[in-house]
């Protein structure tokens, strides 16, 4: 498992159910996450990263859910 961070911005988290609640570090909440997904979360461009946190908070989803949603897409569908 890795983690991914995410900047604390005061509000409360989505955090899906049977997940882990993420921890507070400094300024920055911490989310347990697959090596996957965090390594695809390390590559992206920290804008990138703050307009995926933005959408979670305004559709009140997980943001590991959309984040794993970019990982573990199809690479083909008809």
């Amino acid at each position: 498992m890795a983690s991914i961070r995410v900047k604390d911005d005061g509000t409360a988290p989505a955090v899906e159910k049977g997940r882990e609640a993420p921890f507070k570090q400094g300024g920055f909440l911490v989310f347990e996450v697959n090596d996957d997904v965090a390594r695809y979360w390390n590559k992206m461009a920290p804008g990138r990263r703050d307009e995926l946190w933005k959408q979670s908070r305004k559709e009140s989803k997980d943001i590991r859910l959309i984040v794993e949603g970019f990982v573990y897409r199809p690479a083909h569908t008809k």
